[in-house]
């Protein structure tokens, strides 16, 4: 029951049906269903463990008084950015709250599908909704990046006083910009490796539960 079924070998078993055990279409319907409700589980247990661990950073950070003596000052110095900081936080913390909700929903929904249908329908809307998550995180990313560079750029003075049009600014953007990138595409390959390894796992159920309509 255990045993892995890969693409070709469900071809193998439909079409050529060669000898030893065989395997109804229930048992391979199932088999599927708890892989894909593994994967599910795991997005679910890692979307989770990313917010908690956002939210024990935020909470340390005000919790401890030198930290929280600086970050208030911080926030002093930068003015109405402040204001921007904070409901962009909490923006975050929101909509990530939200997408977990749909994680846990379309696991139970997949956990008590009897259909190869409705299976099918639930993994390719749940891959949809990763990919929703994994573009906000990437875009809320660069927008925080930005944030940051521009709160610095207006409230340093060394760098308020650089002429951005000049070989020199120009030289700090492009570093800049190098850096941001760079961030941006570790970011990325995190969510490639991690969730994207689910992904791809899901897909391929995908096709192997095409094979038995």
């Amino acid at each position: 029951m255990n045993q892995e079924f890969s693409l070709d070998s469900l071809k193998e078993a439909w079409k050529k049906q060669t000898a030893g055990k065989q395997y109804s279409s229930d048992e391979i319907f199932n088999m599927l269903k708890r892989k894909s409700m593994t994967s599910v589980k795991w997005i679910f247990i890692i979307s989770v463990s990313e917010l908690s661990l956002g939210v024990i950073l935020y909470i340390l950070t005000f919790s401890n008084f030198s930290i929280s003596t600086y970050h208030h000052e911080l926030m002093t110095e930068i003015g109405y950015w402040a204001i921007f900081y904070e409901v962009l936080t909490f923006l975050i913390y929101g909509v990530t709250s939200l997408f977990i909700y749909k994680f846990f929903k379309s696991y139970r929904k997949i956990k008590v599908q009897s259909s190869i249908k409705n299976l099918s329908e639930d993994i390719v809307s749940f891959r949809r909704v990763v990919n929703y998550f994994i573009y906000f995180n990437l875009i809320m990313f660069f927008v925080v990046m930005c944030f940051m560079i521009i709160a610095a750029a207006t409230n340093t003075p060394s760098l308020a006083k650089i002429d951005w049009l000049s070989s020199t600014g120009i030289g700090v953007i492009a570093g800049l910009l190098f850096v941001i990138l760079l961030c941006l595409g570790l970011f990325w390959l995190y969510y490639y490796l991690v969730y994207g390894t689910f992904q791809r796992r899901l897909k391929r159920n995908l096709r192997e539960l095409d094979l038995l309509e």
